[in-house]
């Protein structure tokens, strides 16, 4: 049995038993169906107690070196599995560690532990890899298609977000189920971000000399970044207040900085969005330049803000006159 197989086998199972132990000991608050922030506080992904997708994910690792060790040992057969599948965990912990420190929420220290068990992990499957870019070249179709699975979640569940929060606002306030509903779906946008950076960075493994000279490669990654910096102001800032977001009459001076953000982030998450998508399918693009793309991007995205914030006076505009009638 190769030393690889042992280590991640018993990093594995290291990880797997302080999450069963984690969720065995956790407090046993019920999380109310229509508190957004009682699945923040409750580390609930999507629903699922974290600790149980914790526990899931350091148990298929175990079960995986179990299974390389029946197969005779070969671990080239899973090591690129293992090598994706943690990066994408590590992003997810990382966020969810992130998560532990807004004010609303306490920190997590086995958050911080799953990433250092999580990074010893990866660090192995790589060390032992042979030809690691190579592997990847070769699983390219594949990488391929969880790419674009990772654009299908990231940009379905931005159209989706942005239409329920202008529905949502009709009554101009967003109540409690409708706050879980939209803290969901940005845990989708989520998952799909970062399913979009690790294989878009795999890709670029591949052939970094030909993407660095490729402006829709560089374009696209341009507006990924935009969305990991939308995203962090979307999670970290937004939605652990969204029941806040209110424009009836006697809130309407409250929380203005939170209402300017929440009408910012949504379309600057539509535009770059649509553009990552833009940049990846339309090859007709390739005929402009970097900095060519670059500037109607950076226009449509102060657009998106600008709009955001028109709407927003208007809707307040309707309020007001809507309460001297």
């Amino acid at each position: 049995m190769s030393i690889q197989i042992i280590a991640v086998f018993f990093l594995s199972l290291s990880g797997l038993a302080l999450a069963a132990f984690q969720f065995k000991n956790r407090e046993r608050t019920e999380v109310k169906e229509g508190d957004a922030l009682d699945h923040i506080k409750g580390m609930y992904i999507l629903k699922v107690p974290y600790e149980k997708l914790v526990i899931a994910y350091f148990g298929l690792m175990a079960i995986a070196s179990i299974l390389d060790w029946i197969l005779g040992g070969n671990p080239e057969k899973l090591n690129l599995t293992y090598f994706l599948v943690s990066s994408c965990a590590f992003l997810i912990f990382l966020y969810k560690l992130g998560m532990s420190f807004i004010k609303t929420v306490e920190f997590k220290w086995p958050t911080a532990a799953y990433i250092l068990l999580n990074v010893g992990i990866a660090a192995i499957v790589y060390h032992f890899m042979t030809h690691p870019v190579l592997k990847m070249a070769e699983a390219l179709e594949y990488i391929l298609t969880f790419h674009l699975l990772g654009m299908i979640l990231g940009l379905g569940g931005t159209l989706i977000l942005d239409i329920l929060i202008f529905h949502f606002l009709r009554n101009f306030k967003i109540n409690s189920s409708e706050a879980v509903i939209m803290h969901l779906i940005s845990q989708l946008i989520i998952l799909g971000l970062v399913l979009l950076m690790v294989t878009g960075v795999a890709i670029y493994l591949t052939d970094m000399q030909a993407y660095n000279s490729n402006p829709r490669f560089l374009m696209k990654m341009t507006a990924v970044l935009i969305l990991s910096i939308n995203g962090v102001f979307l999670n970290f800032y937004m939605m652990p207040a969204i029941e806040k977001l209110s424009l009836v009459e006697e809130d309407i001076e409250e929380d203005q900085n939170l209402k300017r953000v929440a009408f910012s982030v949504g379309g600057v998450s539509m535009v770059s969005w649509l553009a990552a998508f833009a940049f990846a399918m339309v090859k007709d693009l390739s005929q402009f330049n970097y900095i060519q793309m670059l500037v109607p991007y950076l226009v449509l995205v102060i657009g998106a803000i600008g709009g955001g914030q028109f709407i927003k006076k208007k809707m307040e505009k309707e309020v007001i006159e809507e309460s001297q009638k």
